[in-house]
This record gives C-alpha cells, structure tokens and sequence, in this order.
C-alpha cells in the first residue's frame, strides 16, 4: 500500500467528521450527567427521616442519673444495685427479678437505639455504661 498526501478537502472532511463526533459524544456525556443528578435526587428524596426520639421514661431518668453520680464507666451490677435502691426511695415497688429485666431493658434502650449511653469495655469484668 502505497502512501499519499491528504488534500485541502480531505483534510478539512475529516476535521469536520471529528468535530462532529466530538459533539455527539458531548451531547451523549450531557445527556447521561442529567440523568445521574435527577437519580441522585431521587435517591436523597426517598431516605427515610430518622424518627424523633422519644421522650425518656422514669427508669430511664433513673439510669442516667446513677451514671452520671457515679462519674465514671459504670457496671450493668453497680447500676442494678443503685438504681433499685434509687427506684424503692421514690415508692416504685417491684420485685427483684422484674426490676432487673426493666433495668436491662432500659440499657439496651439508651445504649443501642437511642444512643445516650456507651457500652465500654472493662477491667476483667465485661462491659460497663458510660454517657456519651
């Protein structure tokens, strides 16, 4: 095969050819950029609000004031012992065993789902509370 010269025309076809290519494919990467942000609002319109959290109960108000006297991580045992003798000095009479359950309830509440309290490693034995 043998090479030769490009003319003026041939040379000014192909620039046109490119040219047009390049705004087909402008057109297309303009076409595609419109459709990426209209999903994109999409996808931010149709998150879930997160719900309003709940107002705290009196075991809760318990909880978290014996953490809080207390000024440091606090054991789920320590906090059963104090919270039942805080719980009896406000005439709240149950006994031991459902006290405890509502006591662990309470925990897993404000440590987990509304975040109010840390769970924390410690010394040899487990976990303990502390605020966040």
């Amino acid at each position: 095969m043998e090479k030769r010269e490009l003319t003026k025309d041939e040379i000014l076809g192909l620039i046109a050819e490119f040219k047009s290519e390049i705004n087909k494919n402008q057109a297309k990467i303009d076409f595609f950029n419109e459709k990426i942000d209209e999903l994109t609002r999409l996808l931010s319109e149709n998150k879930t609000t997160p719900r309003k959290p709940y107002p705290l109960s009196q075991w809760d108000t318990i909880v978290l004031d014996v953490i809080k006297e207390n000024g440091k991580p606090t054991t789920s045992n320590e906090i059963y012992t104090k919270a039942m003798a805080k719980a009896k000095s406000l005439n709240i009479n149950i006994d031991e065993a459902k006290m405890k359950a509502k006591i662990n309830q309470v925990l897993v509440k404000l440590s987990s789902r509304r975040s109010d309290l840390k769970k924390v490693k410690f010394q040899g034995r487990g976990y303990a509370y502390t605020l966040r």
